[in-house]
């Protein structure tokens, strides 16, 4: 008899504690303590964190041995990085918008959002990464907004969907991420939470599924993720925070 034990993840439903629980376990961080670092500098972020934020989200650089490294597509004119609006970011030293009024909260993230760079085309900075960048400089009281989250948080509810747009992301998105984290117990163990929601869907949370392809649930469907391996998207997910009440 073979001494392997080959055992499938079992779909079912489950308490809120208990989904947060056993998806978290999963996807371990290769990142947290640049993450940790920078969120813990939030109100006095320099230039160089800047250029690290923007690292961390375009996957040009890395923890190693303890110490944040940039790789080499941390440049100008490479797929996938916003190179000169991070840049730009480094040079203009941005702060949190007034979080009370959300006018304010809107013109920053269509201002960031809008920026255009190159990389080799013309294109845009994108709300994925203004909202990154609103996530760090409120010390990760916003939370992340792109295609990995958007599509599990579309699979945790029936019959939603979460289009990519400022107006959803502060009227749908941050009120729905709020009371799922909630009903989680997860207010204490932020990161436990992201990277539940990334499991949900391979492509959700800040950097979500990019190491695997989990059966993901739902209390009234189940669906089955497609496997998207890219680095660092696991531990983004992981990133994602909810505004404060």
């Amino acid at each position: 008899m073979s001494q392997f034990s080959f055992v499938v993840r079992m779909e079912r439903t489950s308490q809120p504690r208990e989904w947060l629980e056993s998806w978290a376990a999963l996807y371990p961080g290769t990142d947290d303590l640049e993450y940790h670092r920078l969120i813990a500098r939030h109100e006095s972020l320099a230039a160089a964190d800047f250029e690290e934020i923007g690292q961390w989200k375009d996957g040009a650089g890395a923890e190693k041995d303890g110490e944040w490294k940039k790789n080499g597509r941390w440049k100008p004119n490479v797929a996938s990085v916003a190179y000169e609006i991070w840049m730009k970011a480094a040079a203009e030293l941005p702060k949190c918008p007034n979080e009370n009024r959300a006018a304010d909260v809107t013109d920053f993230l269509n201002d960031w959002s809008n920026k255009e760079y190159t990389d080799p085309k013309p294109k845009h900075f994108g709300l994925s990464r203004a909202t990154t960048l609103l996530h760090f400089i409120s010390g990760g009281r916003f939370p992340i907004f792109d295609s990995r989250v958007r599509n599990a948080m579309a699979r945790l509810l029936l019959n939603s969907s979460f289009p990519n747009t400022v107006r959803c992301y502060q009227e749908s998105y941050c009120l729905r991420f709020s009371e799922l984290a909630a009903l989680c117990g997860a207010e204490d163990v932020r990161l436990d939470f992201r990277s539940s929601l990334l499991c949900v869907a391979p492509k959700m949370c800040g950097n979500w599924t990019r190491r695997c392809s989990p059966w993901m649930h739902s209390q009234n469907e189940r669906h089955r993720a497609a496997p998207r391996r890219k680095p660092a998207m696991a531990s983004a997910i992981r990133r994602l925070a909810w505004p404060s009440p």
